[in-house]
Parts: structure tokens; sequence; C-alpha cells
């Protein structure tokens, strides 16, 4: 089998064809969200990913004094952070998320056991540093009191969009005339969208299934238990996004099969308890890292069980 980069073991396509591929995935919906809701949103996500590129060029023309011009990991670490907030993120914030996430995240951490996924850090960064921009979900008009996206509603007053509405993306009208129901962030609108796009990187080899499907099984069975809505839990906020883009990370997530199982189910529960006794909706954030934090560890036992099956053939 020719020689990849390490964690890709798929013959024939190299880490940079991946990130290709899963970038080209992640523009089909936010080109989809600028049609309908801001149509400046797909040039600046697509600046985002050329300042990404560019953070990268730079950090690996400064530490290693050599220039590359092959830099689409970061462009996607770049274009998930945006698909992840508001639309309306101001430039600032973002310039400084998408360099904390390359220049002290993703690059000084390659080749080191514990890897954080670089796009979750940027973004725990504007939630901590910018919360009132990352919550930023629209202007309520005269008549509404304020704003709010499907899984915020849910979660305040236990009220579900309807399924179709929330399934395609086409989130609007009044709650109660408090609420002026808005789309969450570019990257969530369109569940089913997302569903088939991540179908089709799995055929592709592009990612691996396991951690993605650990983890909705895992959120589903969690949600379950706690007495909530299982479907609109599953196809609202971030839940299927994180499970295409994020959660299928193979850098930051174990390189074990059983790692990546126990993983998934680590994200999955956690974030359902985070959601579910906490206010903050987007939970996910929280559970990838702590996701990350285990990975190492999950490995170590996969391979240590691994080894004694073998020992003992």
């Amino acid at each position: 089998m020719p020689a990849v980069n390490s964690p890709f073991l798929r013959s024939g396509i190299r880490t940079s064809g991946m990130a290709v591929w899963a970038l080209a995935a992640l523009m089909v919906p936010a080109t989809i969200y600028s049609i309908l809701y801001s149509s400046p949103f797909i040039f600046r996500l697509i600046g985002y990913a050329l300042l990404g590129m560019l953070a990268e060029a730079i950090y690996v023309l400064l530490v290693r004094r050599k220039l590359k011009f092959n830099h689409a990991g970061s462009a996607l670490t770049a274009t998930i952070i945006a698909a992840s907030i508001p639309s309306s993120m101001p430039f600032l914030p973002m310039l400084y998320a998408i360099l904390l996430s390359i220049w002290i995240v993703k690059l000084p951490m390659v080749g080191l056991p514990l890897r954080f996924n670089a796009a979750m850090a940027g973004r725990l960064f504007l939630m901590l540093v910018y919360p009132n921009q990352t919550v930023n979900w629209g202007t309520p008009t005269a008549d509404v009191i304020s704003t709010a996206t499907p899984q915020e509603l849910y979660h305040l007053e236990g009220f579900a969009l309807a399924l179709p509405q929330l399934l395609f993306g086409r989130i609007e009208g009044i709650w109660e005339e408090l609420f002026l129901l808005v789309p969450g962030s570019p990257g969530e609108t369109f569940p089913i969208l997302l569903l088939l796009l991540g179908a089709l990187l799995c055929f592709k080899g592009i990612i691996a299934w396991r951690a993605p499907v650990a983890f909705l099984v895992s959120f589903a069975v969690a949600s379950a238990a706690f007495g909530d809505s299982v479907v609109f839990n599953l196809f609202s906020s971030a839940t299927i996004f994180s499970a295409v883009f994020i959660v299928s990370d193979p850098v930051s997530t174990p390189m074990s099969k059983g790692g990546k199982v126990a993983v998934g189910i680590l994200i999955g529960v956690s974030s359902t308890v985070i959601r579910h006794t906490t206010y903050y909706t987007e939970a996910i954030v929280y559970a990838i890292l702590l996701g990350n934090l285990f990975a190492p560890l999950f490995d170590r036992l996969a391979f240590s069980l691994q080894g004694r099956k073998l020992m003992r053939r």
C-alpha cells in the first residue's frame, strides 16, 4: 500500500485530498445558507478559508523556514469555525480565533499523542472572549421580544419546531409573539443534506464511520434517558454537523477502531448531559474537547487489548 501521512491509512488518498473533499462538502450547505438567509456569507467563508491557508503558510515559513503550498487542512479548520457560529460574527474575533486555532493548537501539536480539535479550540475561544457575538442570532423586530434558534427555543420553552421545517432548513416564523425564530449557525441548518454529505464522505473513504455513528447513537440513547425528544435533538443544533465534520476528525480522535467507538460514546453522552443540565445548548464544543483529552488513553487501551489477543494466538 502506498505510504500516506498518518493517521490516514487509506490507499491512494492523501491528507490534503481528504481535506479538500471535506472542504468542498462544507461549501454545499454554506452556499445554500447564503442563498436563503445571508448572501454575503459564502464570500466571507471563502475569505476565511484563504486566511487559514495564509496563516499556515506564515507559520511554516517562520518555523520550518520553507514554503508549502498545501494548506487545505487549515482552510478547513477556518471554515468549520465560521460555519459553527452566527454569520454576523465580526472579522476581528474571527481573525483571532483562526490564528489561535492554527498557530497554537493545530500546527504545534502535529505528531503529539494529545491533539485537540483546532476548530473547536477556536470556537471555545470565541465563546469565552466574545460571548455576546457568539449567540447573536439576529435583531428582533419591534413586535418580538427576542430571537431564538430552534434548539434555544426548545431549551427555554420546551417547544419543538415542526420536523419538516427543521429537516429542510426553512427556519422562520414567530412563536407566541415573543420569539422570532431564526436559523442557527450556517453549518447546522440543513441536517438532511449534512447526512447525505456524510454518507458520501464515508463512501469515498474520506472519514471513518465508527466515531460519528457511535456519537449519534449514544447521543440518541442519552437524550431518551433524559426524557428529551430524540429526533428533535438529533436534527437540531450542531449535532449532525459535528458528527460529519468534527467528531470524524482523524487527527484529534483515536486511531484505533475501538478507540473511535469509545470516544464517540463519550462525546455523545457528555454532550447530552451538558446540554440537558446546563444553559449551554452548544455543549458539543466541551464534549469534543473532552473526547480529545481521552483519545490517547482509549488508543492505549485498545492497542493493549489487541496486543494481548495476538499474544494468545
